[in-house]
């Protein structure tokens, strides 16, 4: 998984640099796990998830709350907010980027 990351990420950044000269913008919104209005965290993930921390699949959200800096869930229209910010004419200038939506998720500081 980190090694596809990586890659997706770096390659954002070529196609940015690549496609700069034709004013196209490439910029990556980075989420953390978003749980809610999710079906990904029903069923067999959200249980190995919960077995994988030790977890009961009803904490999965208090257990990603409590990892991030802010100590909350990420919520789908966090990653809704962080698209807008880039296509709705705020930031017509930024190419190359990584938002990273994430409250602040202390170990993937080094990413």
């Amino acid at each position: 998984y980190g090694s596809a990351k990586a890659a997706q990420l770096h390659l954002s950044r070529l196609n940015a640099a690549e496609l700069g000269k034709d004013h196209i913008r490439v910029n990556v919104v980075n989420p953390d796990a978003v749980i809610a209005d999710s079906k990904i965290w029903q069923g067999a993930w959200a249980e190995g998830r919960a077995k994988a921390y030790g977890v009961k699949v009803e904490e999965l959200p208090a257990f990603y709350a409590k990892r991030t800096l802010l100590n909350q869930i990420i919520l789908p229209e966090d990653i809704a907010n962080a698209c807008f910010a880039f296509t709705g004419g705020l930031l017509n200038k930024a190419t190359g980027n990584v938002l990273n939506v994430d409250g602040g998720v202390a170990m993937a500081f080094v990413r």
